[in-house]
C-alpha cells in the first residue's frame, strides 16, 4: 500500500468490504504494508466519487473517501482517523527497502514482530501489499517490500487469527492465477478458503483463509456482501484447502457457440458457474443465482 493510492476506485470496494466485517462484529487489522509513494499515476482513479450510482454501494465509505481523495497529501492515517473500518485497529510502520540483503531481512524479521504484538487483539488481519504474495518467500530480494511472505499469511493464521490478503492477477493465465491464489490454501489445509474478485479499475482479488469455527458467520458475511455488490465483487471458485464447497450436484449445458457452461450445487448451498469461453469461474448464492434467471 501506498499513501498515494488512498481514495482510489479499489480502495471503495476494499474499506467497503472490510467494513462489512466490521459490522458483523469481526474485529479487523489491517497490516498496509506501507511503501514510499513513486510518483506514478497509480491512486488517481477518482472520478467514480463523481458518480451517484456508485454511491448507492456503501454511501458511508463513499462520503468518507470523499472528503479524502483529492487531499494533496492524502495518507492511510486519513483512514484511521475517520475511522472508516469500525473499531480497526491498524499498523502503519513502513518497510524499509534499504540497505544489504541481510539487512532487508533482519529489518522485515522485526517488523513483522512489531506487527503480531499491534494487531494482536484482531479477529481477521487483512494483508495490504502492492502486489500480492511473493511466491519465493524471500524478503531480501529488491521489491519485496511490496510484497507479503507466504510464512507472514501462516504466522498470522496460526496465532489463531482469520487473514484475507489483496493480490491481482495481472497478465497471468487463468490456470497460473488459480495456482497463485490457491498456494496459501496448500500450504495451509486446515483454512476454509474464499476469493472475492472487485471488477472495477484493475481487477483486485482478497484471498481469505478462514478458520473452521468462524467460517458459517463468515460465509453469511460474505453472500450477504456480494450479493448487494452483484457483478462488482463477484466470488472466484476453488477446490483447493479445506473446502466447504465439495460438489454434491452438476450438469453442463452448451451453448449454441459452443461455450459449455458447468453449474453445480456445493454441499455448502452455494452455486459454482464455470465457462469455457474465457476460463472464467464464480461462486452465487442460491437466492441470487434464482433472481438472474428470473425464478
Amino acid at each position: 500500500m501506498k499513501d498515494q493510492y488512498v481514495g482510489d476506485i479499489g480502495d471503495y470496494g476494499k474499506y467497503a468490504l472490510l467494513q462489512a466485517f466490521a459490522k458483523a462484529g469481526v474485529r479487523v487489522g489491517v497490516n498496509w504494508y506501507l511503501t514510499d509513494n513513486d510518483g506514478s499515476n497509480d491512486g488517481k482513479f477518482v472520478n467514480y466519487l463523481k458518480e451517484d450510482r456508485m454511491r448507492w454501494y456503501d454511501s458511508e465509505v463513499f462520503d468518507a473517501l470523499k472528503k479524502i481523495a483529492n487531499k494533496e497529501k492524502k495518507s492511510v492515517k486519513d483512514i484511521q482517523k475517520r475511522g472508516i473500518i469500525i473499531d480497526a485497529i491498524f499498523y502503519d510502520k513502513k518497510i524499509d527497502a534499504s540497505g544489504s540483503p541481510k539487512e532487508r531481512d533482519d529489518f522485515r524479521k522485526e517488523w513483522f514482530k512489531e506487527s503480531e504484538s499491534v494487531l494482536a487483539d484482531a479477529d481477521l488481519i487483512f494483508m495490504d501489499p502492492d502486489n500480492g504474495l511473493l511466491e519465493n518467500g524471500n524478503a531480501s530480494k529488491l521489491g519485496a517490500e511490496k510484497y507479503i511472505l507466504p510464512e507472514e499469511v501462516e504466522k498470522y493464521f496460526r496465532a489463531g487469527h482469520d487473514v484475507v490478503y489483496y493480490c491481482h492477477k495481472g497478465r497471468r493465465s487463468y490456470a497460473a492465477w488459480h495456482a497463485y491464489i490457491s498456494i496459501m490454501f496448500d500450504r495451509i489445509p486446515d483454512a476454509k478458503p474464499a476469493v472475492l474478485t472487485y471488477h472495477k479499475g484493475s481487477q483486485r482479488s482478497y484471498v481469505f483463509l478462514i478458520h473452521e469455527d468462524n467460517f458459517k458467520k463468515y460465509r453469511k458475511i460474505i453472500d450477504i456482501f456480494t450479493s448487494r455488490w452483484i457483478r462488482i465483487f463477484t466470488e472466484e471458485f476453488t477446490n483447493r484447502g479445506n473446502v466447504s464447497g465439495k460438489v454434491e450436484e452438476a450438469f453442463t449445458i452448451e451453448k449454441s457457440n459452443g461455450t459449455r457452461v458447468r453449474i453445480s450445487k456445493r454441499a455448502d448451498g452455494q452455486i459454482a458457474v464455470e465457462s469455457s469461453s474465457n476460463n472464467c469461474s464464480m461462486i452465487i448464492p442460491p437466492d441470487l443465482f434464482c433472481r438472474e434467471i428470473g425464478v
